[in-house]
């Protein structure tokens, strides 16, 4: 059978693409500005490029400026962006240093373009293995052809103490060639597009495509549209039924997903989840989870675009858990049931065609992570002796709610008593620089707790207060030197001290499911570094009831054997 079906790929608002500053004469007579990120390596590559250019230039002078917020943009920073400005304008030219991991060197480039976009040259360092982040901030941003340099550090320069002298040492004879590179990149004149860049073609986010199930399926697998699993067709039907889910227009742009900044509108969310195996009853939740994943205390690039290992879990709490059949009950945390596992492949698939996230290119994660393929549970409406998880971010017990959260591992446990299951959760160390966790208490064990007097709140108090380890196990240094510091906890001095595990339990939240078989804790351990968790409403149509009777579909009938 043939299909004809709409691309999952999103379009992109190029009307902000734009052409390089004119740059030098010469450097002699001007301010150059230093521009570094969080990473102290950086400011010291500069301190010895500038030697350098002191002995090339002698009248040229040298303006520093940093910015430690790892993962955000100085043009959303209002206190920190009038400082900046005011910087900038005394500066001729910019050099900004240095991206050396990838989500950081992914907000260099968008900083660095914010820069330029000032009418400053600016010519941007980074290491080889991260340069593809820096493009596509520099991309996203609307400067596709700022002048950009590869310049490779080894990793103790950049994730040590990082003093003057190693790092003159690490760079040695290359410290004049780079100086060579940064006075060419600031004095050559623009190509012609350099000056003019040519808008990216558009074609394949209004394409259509014609063939069997399987040629389609092989075909958006050859484009990266999906991970190779096939797929539901996404014909214009299909699509439309799926837009039922919502009162929104077609063409609403509910966000512009990162990387890409693609054009999430409710169309291209219908495609995907059409892809996903979606039903119309999930697209209030997809909505939801956009919207939540662009909350300002997720910054989603710096898990999507990550180093580390980190996977998006979908938390649903509220009616609508139930409405569209999603199972916290026992196997909770398997992809047993409809909603459970296309809800979250449904997501995972618009940060591949909306936000543009590529393996190897934007996704440079070391090890990556399964739930990237998707993840969704729930918060058990029925079984929960506490109020439901959305009411802990201040919504109505009769909302629903998104909770988005990005942590790297799971642990599990089983026990009897309150001390055994509060000793386990303090002995969980996830790996962060700002670590949180999801806990997921078996209804048994809630209930044991909740009887006993212990509110969601006073647990998580509890695990902040007692989860400790040795300071000799906490890489000071890094924090230190890398703007990592807790905010409102003192970091240890001497190595056989004992410090928190989990600086804050702003990153930490509970949840009830699971069965009845006994009392077991479930941790999704992580995240916090970058942000999160974020609680997002669930907007319904006003067709729900009527939606939710059509597609009643929850558990399998199974077939006895």
């Amino acid at each position: 059978m043939q299909y004809t079906v709409l691309s999952p790929w999103a379009r992109v608002d190029t009307a902000q693409i734009c052409g390089l500053s004119p740059r030098l004469d010469t450097l002699n007579g001007k301010t150059i500005g230093m521009f570094a990120d969080l990473f102290m390596v950086g400011v010291r590559m500069q301190e010895n490029l500038e030697a350098e250019l002191r002995r090339r230039y002698p009248d040229v002078n040298i303006k520093y400026i940093r910015y430690t917020v790892e993962t955000k943009r100085i043009e959303d920073d209002p206190e920190f962006r009038a400082e900046f400005d005011a910087w900038a304008a005394d500066c001729d030219a910019v050099l900004s240093f240095y991206g050396c991991v990838p989500s950081s060197t992914l907000f260099l480039g968008y900083n660095s373009a914010y820069i330029e976009k000032l009418g400053k040259p600016v010519v941007i360092v980074t290491n080889e293995r991260v340069s593809s982040s820096a493009q596509r901030g520099l991309k996203a941003c609307g400067v596709p052809a700022l002048r950009h340099i590869r310049f490779e550090m080894p990793p103790d320069a950049i994730f040590g103490r990082a003093p003057l002298e190693v790092v003159r040492e690490q760079m040695g004879d290359r410290l004049t060639t780079l100086a060579d590179q940064v006075v060419e990149a600031l004095t050559a004149p623009l190509t012609a597009e350099e000056a003019n860049p040519t808008r990216p073609e558009q074609t394949y986010a209004d394409a259509t495509f014609t063939g069997t199930a399987a040629e389609i399926s092989r075909l958006f697998y050859k484009h990266g549209w999906t991970n190779g699993a096939p797929i539901d067709m996404p014909t214009r039907e299909a699509v439309d039924e799926m837009m039922r889910g919502t009162d929104l227009p077609a063409d609403y742009v509910v966000a512009k997903l990162p990387p890409m900044m693609g054009l999430a509108t409710v169309e291209k969310i219908a495609v995907n989840a059409v892809m996903a195996g979606c039903l119309p009853t999930y697209m209030p939740v997809l909505i939801a989870a956009i919207r939540g994943a662009l909350a300002e205390n997720i910054k989603l690039e710096a898990w999507s675009c990550s180093q580390s290992t980190w996977g998006p879990v979908l938390n649903i709490s509220g009616k609508v858990a139930r409405d569209i059949g999603l199972n916290t009950d026992g196997n909770l945390l398997s992809p047993y049931y409809k909603a459970n596992a296309t809800l979250g492949r449904a997501f995972s698939m618009m940060m591949m065609n909306i936000g543009g996230v590529r393996p190897g290119f934007e996704d440079l994660s070391e090890m990556g992570h399964e739930f990237r393929t998707g993840f969704c549970t729930g918060d058990s409406l029925e079984q929960n002796p506490w109020q439901p998880l959305h009411m802990d971010f201040g919504l109505a017990e009769e909302d629903s709610a998104v909770t988005m959260f990005w942590p790297q591992e799971h642990r599990a446990h089983s026990g009897s008593t309150i001390p055994d299951f509060l000793h386990f959760l303090c002995t969980v160390n996830p790996y962060g620089w700002e670590p949180g966790m999801e806990i997921i208490f078996s209804p048994k064990c809630a209930k044991m707790f909740a009887e006993a007097g212990w509110t969601k709140q006073k647990i998580l108090d509890y695990v902040v207060e007692y989860a400790r380890r040795p300071a000799s196990e906490v890489d000071l240094g890094w924090l230190i030197n890398n703007a990592h510091e807790p905010a409102n906890v003192p970091l240890p001095v001497c190595d056989d001290h004992y410090t928190r595990t989990f600086w804050t339990k702003e990153h930490m939240f509970v949840i009830v499911g699971g069965g009845q078989a006994g009392c077991s804790v479930a941790v999704l351990g992580g995240g916090g570094d970058h942000g999160g968790p974020s609680c997002t409403k669930i907007e319904l149509p006003a067709n729900w009831d009527a939606l939710v009777a059509e597609y009643n579909i929850s558990k399998p009938d199974y077939i006895e054997y």
